[in-house]
């Protein structure tokens, strides 16, 4: 709306001020009766002047707002075709615009951004094809690394918390009255020290599991991760993955970002229900992990989160984008997208 307002007060503006160049000029150079004609003589009730002024300005007014509403239609248009490009829809084909089209060149520079877009993802994904291979020859340095991280993990988390629980049971075994409110709520607290302790620990297991899938579909080992889950947790697990076939680096990188998404649920949301979606849609593939555990700020996220990083650098890797959405109080929701480009000698079959 703004547009248009601003291209009929131009439009108008320069109306006007051309009639009154006009009319001077018509009254310097041409001899004649003018203030009988302009402003005696009337039109509509109006003198002819001032009825000459309003039908330019009207006039001028309306011009602009015609050119300002297509402008502004022109400008939603290439607004909607970047924002297609920003959610990682590569596939822009500008078929319908018409050669005399004004914002042509436009067009010409977005579909050549899109390509190279679109190029760059293929590039990087066979890059993450390849990293696959050659982490047969680094998988000894990438476990002696996961190891090492996990001993920091169960350091920081696990030990910490068992230690707790061994302070607290000391405190209840020298309490003289051992049925007193104070060592009640003792015993309580030790109960659920262990009980998250027992959490962490699972949660860091999942990191146990093999890198590559070894042989599995990707619908197979998450369904199998999935299934561990629900026979040794008290959480409720639902999920919908379909046999997509990609890949074996994509395949990989996305197990990954399931894995540490799965596992911060587990350490940190105090969910009862997590759900996970895998779906392909044409040529693209949806990772969708919800909970309704208690979820965190977003925006006041630590930036160090080893997870998040890591979801986020993983998706990256193979092209992909990562939306995060959480309430406190709510759940948390990790939305992973990620585009799927035929090879150039599967594209002519």
């Amino acid at each position: 709306m703004r547009i248009q307002i601003t291209f009929s007060i131009y439009f108008a503006s320069a109306a006007f001020i051309t009639s009154i160049f006009v009319g001077f000029a018509l009254i310097f150079l041409i001899d004649a009766d003018w203030y009988t004609a302009l402003l005696k003589e009337s039109i509509f009730l109006l003198p002819n002047g001032i009825f000459i002024l309003l039908i330019c300005i009207i006039f001028g007014a309306v011009t602009g707002w015609i050119i300002g509403y297509s402008v502004h239609q022109k400008s939603d248009e290439v607004a909607a075709s970047l924002l297609e490009i920003e959610q990682g829809n590569y596939e822009f084909k500008p078929e319908n615009r018409k050669h005399h089209d004004d914002f042509l060149i436009i067009w010409h520079r977005i579909e050549g951004i899109s390509r190279r877009l679109k190029e760059q993802a293929i590039v990087q994904q066979k890059l993450a094809n390849e990293k696959v291979e050659w982490n047969n020859q680094l998988k000894e340095e990438v476990l002696t690394k996961e190891r090492n991280r996990l001993a920091r993990e169960l350091h920081d988390s696990v030990s910490q918390q068992l230690f707790a629980a061994t302070m607290l049971l000391s405190a209840i075994n020298q309490n003289p009255n051992p049925t007193s409110e104070t060592a009640v709520k003792q015993r309580k607290l030790v109960e659920g020290i262990i009980n998250q302790a027992q959490t962490e620990m699972r949660a860091l297991l999942l990191h146990l599991r093999p890198i590559q899938l070894e042989g599995k579909s990707l619908k197979s080992g998450i369904e199998e991760l999935l299934s561990e889950l629900t026979s040794k947790l008290p959480l409720e697990v639902i999920w919908n993955i379909q046999d997509v076939t990609l890949d074996k680096g994509v395949e990989d990188h996305l197990f990954r970002i399931v894995q540490e998404a799965v596992s911060n649920t587990l350490r940190h949301a105090k969910a009862s229900l997590l759900e996970v979606n895998l779906k392909q849609i044409n040529q693209v593939v949806f990772l969708k992990v919800m909970d309704n555990g208690q979820g965190f700020d977003v925006e006041n996220a630590k930036s160090g989160s080893y997870g998040l990083t890591n979801i986020k650098e993983r998706a990256a890797e193979i092209g992909g984008s990562v939306k995060l959405i959480s309430i406190l109080g709510k759940g948390s929701n990790i939305e992973v997208k990620i585009p799927i480009y035929l090879k150039e000698d599967e594209e002519y079959d």
